[in-house]
C-alpha cells in the first residue's frame, strides 16, 4: 500500500505559501508618488505656497499633512517636569505630543503610538516611552474608518530645552516613507 504524502510535504504547498507572503508585503508597500507627505492647504494662497515649501519636507505644529490616506496633525507640544510618581532623569523633561489622525481615504487605516518617534538635535532617535504623566489622554492603537479621526498623546524623554525636537511619523511599517515635524 502506497502512503499517502501530507501537503505540508509538497514543494508546491511551499511554493505557494512563499508567494502569498509576498503578494500581502507587496500590496502594502504602494510606492507611487501620491504617498508622499504634503501638507493639506485650506485656501489657495497657501496651496502656492506650500508647493515650494513641500521640498524640504518638515513641516511645523499646526500643519495638517497627508501621507497616503493618513492626515497628521500635532496640535501642540507640551513639557512636563513630571509629578510625584514619575519624573524624567537628570537633565531631561517629558515631551507631550498632541496629535489628531484623520483617515483622508477609502479604506480603513491602523494607527499606534509606535508609528512615532522623536529625533533629538544630536540625531539620537527614540520611541515613545512608557510615561503616566498623559495616561489620561494617551493615544492608542486602532483603526479608523474612511472619514474617522482620533487625537490623543505621545509622549518622550528628551534632554532639556532642546530647540531641535522633530515628531518622526511612519503611518506604514512597509513603507519607509515618513513625516517629520519641527515641534520648536
Amino acid at each position: 500500500m502506497e502512503k499517502k504524502k501530507s501537503i505540508f510535504k509538497r514543494w508546491w504547498f511551499w511554493l505557494i505559501v512563499i508567494l502569498v507572503i509576498g503578494a500581502v508585503a507587496t500590496a502594502g508597500s504602494g510606492d507611487d508618488d501620491s504617498d508622499e507627505p504634503k501638507k493639506v492647504a485650506e485656501n489657495q494662497q497657501e496651496k502656492k505656497s506650500e508647493e515650494k515649501k513641500e521640498e524640504n519636507k518638515i513641516f511645523k505644529v499646526g500643519d495638517t499633512i497627508q501621507l497616503g490616506d493618513h492626515k497628521l496633525t500635532v496640535t501642540k507640544v507640551d513639557k512636563s517636569n513630571g509629578d510625584e510618581f514619575e519624573q524624567p532623569k537628570s537633565g531631561h523633561e517629558f515631551i507631550i505630543v498632541h496629535v489628531r489622525i484623520e483617515n483622508g481615504g477609502k479604506d480603513n487605516v491602523d494607527y499606534n503610538p509606535f508609528d512615532f518617534q522623536l529625533k533629538n538635535s544630536q540625531g539620537n532617535i527614540v520611541d515613545p516611552g512608557f510615561i503616566t504623566v498623559d495616561s489620561d489622554t494617551a493615544l492608542e492603537a486602532g483603526e479608523l474608518a474612511p472619514g474617522g479621526k482620533v487625537e490623543g498623546t505621545v509622549s518622550f524623554e528628551a534632554p532639556k530645552g532642546d530647540k531641535g525636537l522633530e515628531l518622526i511619523f511612519t503611518p506604514s511599517f512597509w513603507s519607509d516613507k515618513k513625516i517629520t515635524i519641527k515641534l520648536n
